[in-house]
């Protein structure tokens, strides 16, 4: 859920004039930059042309020229402002890639300058990595200057998701900058007080930095307090109305943080945000989370559609390719919120079952986010739900009636021909390299997020969440633009759902010895929930089966190690003691924490769907009465109507065994179409876990 930026004096700097210069030349720097601080950028510019004509190779001289130019064209000149720049610093011998060439203070404007342009190109760690090197000389800089350098540094740590050093700068600022003490702690005398109404905004400010920072850390007590106290001063605006909505939504009040949003803003920031664009984004992140799927796919599809509309209006400016910044404002550079939109539509897509659409969306969305193992993932589940919709897929008539694929012959000679089962193979033509909603692109997909996450025994060491809010700095981290870092907890689980989904693909593939490999380090992992073993179980023992490895293979799909079939992870289990321990109390903690359903909903079902592949694989092995004994109870509580692989395997045990009436009853009372006077057995007997792996990620 987004929130609104603080608004940052963030406009390029002009530089002051400094000797050798001659009285009449230093009076009109004097003018021109009066007329700088008046906004009064044409007079500005008169004047500077004046220096121009007798300073033409001074560096101060032309990029003050430049700047009073870039903003006498309203910030639109951006490519011209750039090249100029550029043009100073080889005047000027100075590269603003390297901090070493950061010797005279004068030089500090450049870099603070290029630093803004940089960030509202958005590229927030090339313009910290300026900004970094500036602030070691932040001392011997104009209090206005470094003011001006210390809050763009608090809003680039924001940007890039580093809210303990925006919270350290802040505290640096109020002890060294505002409080008018320098860096050893003594007292400074100003010539300009701050007047009570400038240090009430101050005070604003700062509170807001600082309630966006705990709220990306989480920090909720911490973040209620500053809230509180930033309610009561008298500068409220929209940023705080977003903040205190963002507060609520954390903390799980909805309704609230939906009430506090209020009608839609038809407002733009002067930091280039439009907040109509977050106003129905937020709703759409308020509506998934209270499972209203559509209604949130609806709001996000308006938030597309209005950044569009933005920014078609911005680039009217601009060339007819939209490629030149020049003739856009300088603050509308970094407007567009498509790729973070598009991310967010693809996930709510997702969870209405829409995978097709839901996979158009990411896959635009990973063309930025390339770095974030999740949205790999997400790209995955897209392409199981469009192979297999669902697990209740099965169920379907159109699956039951391929059981009976067709008859041959007439009267009573008439046979019927059982079909060759429903778990076809779905390879397809095409390469994994090309984006398509394929089982191939899938495994292609879940490869990248496992090589994103880091090495396994930093992921897996629990760290409780009380240590990760205290010590967060000291944890490590995996980046996933467009949301919050991952910590170790959240990699840990990520990693199980990325295994279990790694290894379903594998065996949709016929892929046994790599489903295999998947499903024996999805058992090793200590923080799986109960439903994630559950599949590595049922995964693992198909595998085994297909490997002819049968006598291992049962060994897994005994039922009695059906105990857990909790999508939560560990911590959260324990949290809720003896509520999961029965399976209504499981289905009810369960439906409010789960985003999407989970099947099967209860350990009697779980175990039915267990003794069915353990009486298939019995099947195989030739025990077919062990193989009747458990297909007869799994058929009692598996739920009707039942899947089209059990009719499948009852018709294969009694034709094997000669019990040919018995056959026909069962063709007669569910394929009451047919009437058949013989059966010519047609069938490959093949074990399958029914259960898809499409909903895993819900336990994350």
């Amino acid at each position: 859920m987004s929130d609104n930026k603080e608004e940052i004096d963030d406009h390029v700097e002009f530089t002051p004039l400094v000797s050798p210069v001659t009285e009449q030349q230093r009076q009109w720097a004097n003018d021109a930059f009066q007329e700088f601080e008046r906004k009064q950028f044409t007079a500005s510019c008169n004047i500077m042309n004046k220096l121009m004509a007798q300073r033409p190779n001074d560096p101060r001289v032309v990029h003050n020229k430049a700047v009073a130019d870039f903003c006498l064209s309203g910030f639109q000149s951006t490519d011209e402002f750039r090249q100029s720049l550029a043009n100073v610093c080889r005047m000027a011998h100075v590269n603003l890639e390297s901090g070493e060439s950061l010797e005279d203070v004068d030089h500090s404007v450049l870099y603070y300058n290029q630093a803004i342009i940089l960030h509202h190109l958005r590229q927030y760690k090339a313009a910290l990595s300026i900004l970094d090197r500036l602030f070691q000389f932040i001392e011997p800089l104009d209090e206005s200057l470094g003011r001006k350098v210390l809050l763009l540094l608090v809003e680039l740590y924001l940007c890039t998701y580093q809210p303990e050093k925006a919270l350290g700068m802040l505290t640096y600022m109020e002890k060294n900058v505002l409080s008018g003490r320098s860096a050893n702690g003594e007292k400074e005398v100003k010539e300009e007080q701050m007047t009570d109404a400038s240090a009430e905004m101050w005070k604003a400010r700062f509170s807001i930095f600082k309630t966006r920072c705990l709220l990306m850390m989480k920090s909720m007590k911490l973040c209620k307090r500053e809230i509180k106290s930033l309610m009561n001063t008298q500068f409220t605006n929209m940023s705080m109305l977003f903040l205190k909505s963002n507060f609520e939504y954390l903390r799980g009040n909805l309704k609230k943080a939906m009430k506090m949003l209020g009608s839609s803003p038809q407002v733009y920031t002067e930091k280039g945000e439009c907040l109509t664009v977050m106003h129905y984004n937020n709703l759409g992140c308020i509506y998934f989370q209270l499972r209203k799927h559509n209604l949130g796919a609806f709001y996000f599809r308006k938030a597309i559609l209005e950044n569009e509309n933005i920014v078609k209006e911005m680039k009217r400016g601009s060339d007819q390719s939209g490629r030149s910044l020049s003739g856009r404002p300088l603050h509308s550079l970094g407007m567009s919120r498509h790729f973070e939109l598009m991310y967010n539509m693809g996930v709510q897509l997702l969870h209405c079952g829409k995978a097709l659409p839901s996979f158009d969306c990411l896959i635009e969305a990973v063309q930025v986010y390339q770095i974030n193992p999740r949205l790999w993932l997400r790209l995955a589940e897209c392409c199981i739900m469009a192979v297999r919709e669902s697990n209740d897929d099965d169920r379907k008539l159109e699956k039951r009636l391929q059981v009976i694929q067709g008859s041959v012959g007439s009267g009573v000679h008439r046979k019927l021909i059982l079909g060759p089962g429903v778990q076809q193979d779905k390879n397809s033509a095409g390469t994994p390299a090309i984006p398509a909603s394929t089982m191939e692109f899938a495994s292609l997909c879940l490869r990248n997020a496992l090589t994103l996450l880091p090495d396994e025994s930093i992921s897996t060491e629990f760290v409780s969440p009380d240590d990760q809010e205290k010590n967060s700095s000291d944890c490590h981290l995996v980046q996933a633009p467009p949301g919050n870092p991952m910590k170790p907890t959240e990699v840990a689980n990520l990693r199980c759902s990325v295994l279990a989904a790694s290894a379903y693909v594998a065996l949709s593939l016929n892929d046994y010895t790599l489903a295999l490999q998947y499903s024996e380090q999805l058992l090793k992992q200590s923080r799986s929930s109960g439903a994630q073993r559950y599949l590595a179980h049922l995964y693992m023992g198909e595998s085994l089966v297909a490997l002819d490895r049968i006598a291992d293979g049962i060994q897994h799909l005994n039922s009695d190690l059906v105990t857990d079939i909790s999508t939560m992870p560990p911590e959260h289990k324990s949290e809720l003691g003896e509520k999961i321990e029965k399976d209504k109390d499981l289905e009810t903690v369960e439906n409010k924490g789960a985003c999407y359903p989970w099947s099967p909903r209860d350990l009697t079902r779980a175990k039915a769907i267990m003794q069915y592949n353990l009486a298939s694989a019995h099947a195989i092995r030739g025990e077919y009465d062990k193989a009747g004994v458990n297909l007869v109870e799994s058929s009692k509580y598996i739920g009707t109507p039942l899947p089209a692989q059990m009719y499948f395997l009852k018709l294969y045990l009694d034709l094997i065994e000669g019990r040919r009436k018995m056959a026909q009853f069962v063709i007669k009372d569910n394929f009451g179409h047919v009437t058949p006077n013989r059966i010519d057995v047609k069938m490959e007997m093949k074990i399958s876990s029914k259960q898809g792996n499409n909903n895993s990620w819900s336990a994350e």
